[in-house]
């Protein structure tokens, strides 16, 4: 028999408030009768379940294991509920259980579709099947669980910044799917319960009656083991007296004594040891710098860098410090230096909290300047350029970073000496183009050198520190593309870029290549050589409403024995410089805008502008480039209000040819 009184579901991704007395935290008995408590259950189940219902077939698109996950996790509520109805939500406490079983069940058939289904909804499931899980589950909570950020981040179980990527990727890879605004997202998911609406519900009592035998079926057996645990371990034996035996209490080792090995001091980071704004002048050769504020890092939400990722590198560091300068006074001052020292109680870990620190800045995941809000959107901030810091500590590095929609820049410096990281910043209006990483090298050797000589200190500075461009470091799961971090600003601020999962090239696809000219394409064989590798990327600007559809940025990779790879370079360099004269009814402009050739590299960029029909025209950027036997091929589409300019495109180029290093063919 069913529960006739089952409430519908939330569209809107509202929690809809529990019925009134028996639902309200505030006002239940400190010790519920076993009425209360069955009450309080039976308003929960029939507030919850459609919701719950929805989630999981959203989740895995399979009906029939959705709501039997959904049954069993309230039959499991249940057998806890004294424990989940003192929660403020018992919700949080079902629904992981809810979506954990609905996913084993669907595993043998992961998102199964019923014959039955609506062309609308079996869309929408295969838009969401595209998803990865963890975008899905990230979506899904946000979409229709009313959940903080922090919440959803920990039932995806990824730190908040990382779950907040795969909900901004999850959403664009789906508005992309499905051809509609992020914003139309909810509506759509709600639209699933023309597909759930018709499910039969059991009573509450039957429910409840299954929990109960469950709990007596759990103390049966925990008792039994428990027996066996006491009998197995000697507990319940007796001597042949009749009394039981007992360990000995004497210390091992002679004269009870403890053999235990002292340990260790942990490293000792005295604030004495931080930067003076005497050093701080003398580094970046400007007088006047002024100290703000020292701190353990301890208040607040900690995230003072740019893009730092979490409060401290090394959570379990033995000190910490953070000091701040600004170049005059506040109304003034134009520049800000912060340092951050960190001490971990060994030197592997202080290897770790190094690495962590340098990928905050190289990936840039975290929030940008200390924006902390749990609703933040994505770090807007381009990596510019990296370089290695010979004659400093163990190993030192600087990165340059910019904002995508200000003209703030920020140098950050990391060295590690020892067990001690040290982090300089220095935050400027000074273009990145202009700006003088030799000034932060001076200042992170300033910070380094009274670190070197505590206790637990490693290589000191030796003489002027020396400045080297590197390779960008690796960064995401595919190492060979181009990531959000590498892409620069527009020439209007059209909100962050947003890129799509990396998927496998497995049909041509017409924005990935040079439209109006007939050009080779890098798809699946070249002159009867397979494309191995053969992957693509789209980055979009999802929070960009006004701008046409087209506009973004396709990456194509590939992999080529080195003579193709050669051959294809000169072929598409060879056709894109013949365009305009191959079809001059298109109407195709085209501009050189670099060409570079090297040992084992090559590089071409141009700026196109096709006229179309209507007086309507279309510009966009394209460039190939090559390492060794990999290449790949960037096609940017542009908009009057979206413009990448010609200087930042073939940065972006040459960061492209950088990242193909990762790439095996």
């Amino acid at each position: 028999m069913s529960d006739s009184s089952s409430a519908p579901g939330s569209p809107s991704g509202t929690t809809a408030p529990r019925d009134e007395d028996p639902g309200s935290p505030t006002e239940r008995a400190l010790y519920p009768t076993s009425a209360d408590l069955a009450e309080h259950f039976d308003v929960f189940y029939r507030n919850a379940r459609e919701r719950l219902l929805l989630q999981t077939f959203a989740l895995t698109g399979d009906l029939a294991s959705a709501r039997g996950a959904v049954r069993e996790a309230m039959v499991v509520a249940w057998h806890h509920w004294r424990k989940a109805d003192a929660l403020d939500d018992p919700e949080m406490y079902v629904r992981p259980l809810a979506w954990r079983l609905a996913l084993r069940r669907s595993s043998r058939r992961p998102l199964r579709r019923r014959r039955d289904l609506d062309a609308d909804t079996r869309r929408v499931l295969d838009a969401l099947g595209s998803l990865t899980l963890p975008q899905r589950r990230a979506l899904l909570l946000t979409q229709l669980a009313a959940v903080t950020m922090e919440e959803m981040a920990h039932e995806v179980g990824l730190p908040l910044e990382a779950a907040e990527r795969e909900l901004q990727h999850g959403a664009a890879h789906l508005a992309m799917q499905l051809e509609i605004p992020t914003a139309s997202i909810p509506l759509v998911l709600s639209g699933l319960t023309a597909a759930t609406g018709s499910v039969v519900w059991p009573r509450a009592s039957i429910l409840r009656r299954a929990g109960s035998a469950r709990r007596r079926t759990h103390t049966v057996i925990g008792s039994a083991v428990a027996i066996t645990a006491l009998v197995a371990g000697g507990a319940l034996s007796l001597d042949t007296a009749g009394a039981r035996p007992t360990l000995a209490r004497e210390g091992i080792g002679g004269g009870g004594a403890s053999s235990t090995a002292a340990k260790p001091a942990a490293p000792d980071l005295p604030r004495t040891a931080l930067l003076a704004p005497t050093a701080v002048d003398a580094a970046l050769r400007a007088p006047g710098w002024q100290e703000i504020t020292t701190t353990d890092n301890s208040a607040g939400n900690g995230l003072v860098l740019p893009c730092q990722g979490a409060r401290y590198a090394d959570p379990r560091g033995t000190a910490a410090w953070l000091r701040g300068f600004r170049d005059g006074p506040e109304a003034t001052a134009k520049r800000r230096v912060l340092q951050f020292a960190e001490a971990s109680a060994a030197e592997p870990a202080a290897e770790r909290t190094f690495r962590r620190t340098v990928e905050w800045f190289s990936a840039c995941t975290g929030p940008v300047g200390g924006a902390a809000a749990a609703d933040a959107e994505p770090p807007r901030t381009q990596l510019v350029s990296t370089a290695e810091v010979a004659g400093v500590g163990d190993r030192a590095v600087v990165l340059v970073l910019r904002s995508q929609n200000s003209s703030r820049t920020n140098v950050v410096g990391v060295a590690r000496t020892g067990v001690f990281t040290v982090t300089v910043s220095l935050g400027t209006t000074t273009p990145a183009a202009r700006v003088r990483r030799d000034g932060v090298a001076r200042l992170l050797a300033a910070a380094v050198a009274p670190v070197c000589r505590l206790d637990g200190g490693g290589a000191c500075v030796s003489g002027t520190p020396r400045v080297s461009d590197v390779s960008a470091f690796p960064v995401g799961e595919v190492p060979w593309m181009l990531s959000e971090v590498d892409l620069p600003p527009l020439s209007r601020d059209q909100g962050p870029w947003v890129g799509t999962p990396v998927q496998e090239l497995t049909e041509q696809r017409a924005d990935a290549g040079a439209i109006g000219c007939d050009t080779a394409s890098l798809f699946r064989e070249y002159r009867g050589q397979t494309i191995r590798t053969n992957q693509f990327r789209t980055f979009v600007l999802s929070t960009a409403p006004n701008l046409p559809p087209e506009v973004g940025l396709t990456q194509t990779v590939g992999a080529l024995p080195e003579a193709s790879a050669q051959s294809f370079v000169r072929r598409l360099r060879a056709q894109i410089d013949a365009c305009p004269d191959s079809d001059a009814s298109a109407g195709t402009e085209v501009r050189s805008l670099d060409r570079e050739v090297g040992d084992g590299s090559a590089l071409a960029a141009w700026r196109l502008t096709t006229a179309l029909p209507g007086d309507r025209t279309v510009e966009y950027d394209v460039a190939v480039v090559r390492r060794g036997t990999s290449v790949s091929l960037l096609v940017y589409v542009a908009a009057p209000a979206a413009r990448i300019a010609d200087a930042d495109f073939v940065a972006l180029a040459r960061r492209a040819q950088e990242r193909l290093e990762r790439l095996r063919g």
